[in-house]
């Protein structure tokens, strides 16, 4: 009786908050600049670009090529955008942070929005997203709606809630914990204060770059804001094929575990033991057991619904999705500590963030 009881009110405790986006705050008046690092990323342009491109005078965008290998520049330039080429990589830079601070070098907007290539607005998402951010002073970071198009994707729930409770914004005590991170397919603001801040130079070396972004950030005083991109901004992370579920959930996992906040760290443990306790000791409980079960369902099914387009019958499976993580964690252990395998898109990922300026 206690493991379910614990295994429930963990969880009530834990994701209490939603992270549903805001109703329109302001109208955007000054020019705003979508800086989108793309490396090899054509085919995610041809479905991301439709959705920003426009006459529209407040929106400039520019696409920095990473040293792309395939049509990511013709693809960008044929969209009437501006594309800037990516300089050789410094030995102390992680990628996506070299190619986001060039961005901001050729931006003129106001406001930079960084933006992760395979993503895409829903209609009037980019208007959404400015106007809801609060201006100089603030960082926004937003967690895009995930489309999941087959079974197997669906199985990235319980990675989803992970990386949703290590922000530490859906927990009951967030008020007294304050922002333990950000989500970084998206961040928003403001060019005179990303400027005080040193830019990405000041995290250049971090793995998991706008999450060290929105700490420091943070840490400095200032206002930290994070949403579900539900309606706003959207994101299919990996292929429906089960082997590139597995293989990216490990390679996100490997690179973000080393950066977590160590108490939401801490929280995501106990939760999941106590869900794992709970699921083991099932059969014994009887009708308390069922009881516990629905009402994780039910809680489950709250949350999911703001990351994903989860399903009420997806839910009911969410023993199945806890024992994939498991797997899929146990499995980039092994790759990272054991086998010292970390890449991305053709280049070692290592932690740069002690090394020598």
């Amino acid at each position: 009786m206690w493991v379910m009881i614990l295994a429930v009110l963990s969880t009530l405790l834990l994701f209490w908050h939603k992270l549903s986006f805001p109703i329109e705050k302001r109208k955007n008046t000054e020019m705003y600049t979508l800086i989108i690092p793309a490396r090899n990323e054509e085919e995610n342009l041809k479905r991301l670009l439709p959705t920003i491109a426009s006459e529209d005078r407040e929106r400039e965008i520019i696409v920095v090529d990473d040293d792309s290998e395939d049509a990511t520049r013709g693809v960008a330039e044929s969209f009437g955008v501006q594309v800037v080429g990516n300089p050789p990589l410094p030995p102390v830079w992680m990628g996506k942070s070299w190619a986001c601070y060039n961005g901001a070098k050729a931006a003129k907007g106001k406001t930079l929005i960084f933006l992760d290539a395979d993503t895409w607005f829903s209609d009037g998402g980019a208007e959404r997203l400015v106007k809801a951010f609060d201006g100089e002073g603030a960082v926004m970071t937003v967690h895009p709606f995930h489309e999941m198009r087959s079974f197997w994707e669906k199985f990235s729930g319980v990675f989803h809630l992970v990386v949703m409770a290590s922000s530490g914004l859906t927990t009951v005590f967030k008020d007294k914990l304050g922002t333990q991170g950000g989500f970084g397919p998206c961040l928003v603001i403001g060019a005179d204060t990303y400027w005080k801040l040193g830019g990405h130079e000041a995290i250049r070396g971090e793995i998991v770059e706008h999450l060290a972004f929105t700490r420091m950030a943070s840490s400095k005083g200032l206002k930290t804001q994070a949403y579900s991109g539900r309606g706003v901004l959207n994101m299919r992370m990996y292929d429906a094929d089960l082997k590139h579920v597995i293989q990216g959930w490990a390679k996100s996992f490997s690179t973000g575990a080393k950066t977590a906040s160590p108490i939401m760290t801490l929280a995501n443990v106990v939760w999941l033991t106590a869900v794992f306790s709970f699921l083991v000791n099932l059969p014994a409980l009887g009708w308390w057991g069922m009881l516990g079960y629905m009402a994780l369902a039910v809680w489950l099914y709250r949350t999911w619904r703001e990351i994903g387009n989860f399903r009420w019958f997806d839910v009911l499976l969410f023993p199945l999705h806890f024992f994939f993580f498991v797997f899929v964690f146990a499995y980039s252990l092994w790759k990272t500590f054991f086998m010292k395998e970390t890449t991305w898109k053709g280049r070692s990922i290592v932690d740069k963030k002690r090394s020598p300026s």
